[in-house]
């Protein structure tokens, strides 16, 4: 039989504080971000899985004497701090594209603040100026801006467009390297050192503006457009001195700003011809 005297009947506890404290936490986390306090950073889409899937498509849109020079997919180099891409001989004489993960980092980033030009205008410039010489962050990324304008979904999903731009463009240009006789010419394979020399110094300006264009098309191929490429032209244009982070992206003898305007003209004439 049950005691009802001794049964205990729970009741919600009483916090008659707990609406106030909320409320006050609430007041500081927007005060915070009304004092232009840093937004936390996130993980970015980009990864190398990613690239190796937009390698993937450009190899299979070559005709088939520049498929059988190059491997399809492209090779990390695990000890390399440098944000480097470069072309590669691997021991079965195939061509590469090597790269690090601080090059993967440099590219969401670059991508990043251009996609946040839209919303922030000149955002870009100052945080390509910001860059220390080997192209680390000296900053959080939308520093003094909303941390919903910085993460929002429209300027993220903007920012992964140029991201595949850019890589698609960038790893184009390095499998050109190989197929147009650049690499055989300036045999340089990047090594595990921390700091490998950039091939962007070793072949001449005229060479690499001719990989440019080839992988810039082999790029419309498959549905890149040239404004990442453009994007990275024009931070190469603004960075100070062309800090040692750029010589991985740019010919230090290229003229960005004739070039970048000559890939626009090859993107409409793509597309002209494509109607």
């Amino acid at each position: 039989m049950l005691n009802i005297k001794n049964a205990q009947i729970d009741r919600p506890l009483n916090l008659p504080w707990l609406p106030c404290f909320v409320l006050v936490l609430l007041l500081l986390a927007s005060a915070a971000l009304a004092h232009g306090e840093s937004p936390a950073p996130r993980a970015y889409e980009g990864t190398v899985a990613t690239i190796t899937k937009i390698s993937i498509e450009l190899h299979q849109a070559l005709d088939a004497k520049k498929r059988q020079q190059l491997r399809a997919e492209p090779r990390l180099l695990t000890e390399v701090t440098a944000p480097c891409i470069a072309p590669y001989l691997n021991p079965d004489k195939l061509g590469e594209v090597t790269l690090s993960a601080t090059w993967v980092d440099l590219i969401n980033r670059l991508a990043h603040a251009r996609a946040l030009e839209e919303s922030a205008s000149g955002y870009f410039d100052r945080y390509v100026q910001s860059l220390a010489p080997d192209g680390s962050a000296k900053e959080p990324m939308g520093k003094s801006l909303p941390a919903e304008q910085v993460w929002n979904f429209d300027t993220m999903n903007h920012q992964v467009s140029l991201f595949n731009q850019m890589v698609g463009a960038m790893v184009a240009i390095e499998m050109a390297h190989h197929y147009l006789g650049h690499f055989k010419k300036h045999p340089a394979n990047a090594t595990d050192a921390t700091t490998p020399p950039s091939f962007t110094e070793r072949v001449s300006e005229k060479e690499w503006r001719e990989a440019v264009l080839k992988g810039a098309r082999n790029a419309l191929d498959c549905g890149l457009g040239v404004d990442g490429f453009r994007a990275l032209l024009t931070a190469v244009e603004k960075a100070a001195n062309r800090s040692a982070w750029t010589a991985y992206l740019v010919h230090p003898k290229a003229e960005t700003s004739k070039l970048s305007r000559d890939l626009e003209k090859l993107e409409k004439d793509f597309f002209l011809v494509e109607k």
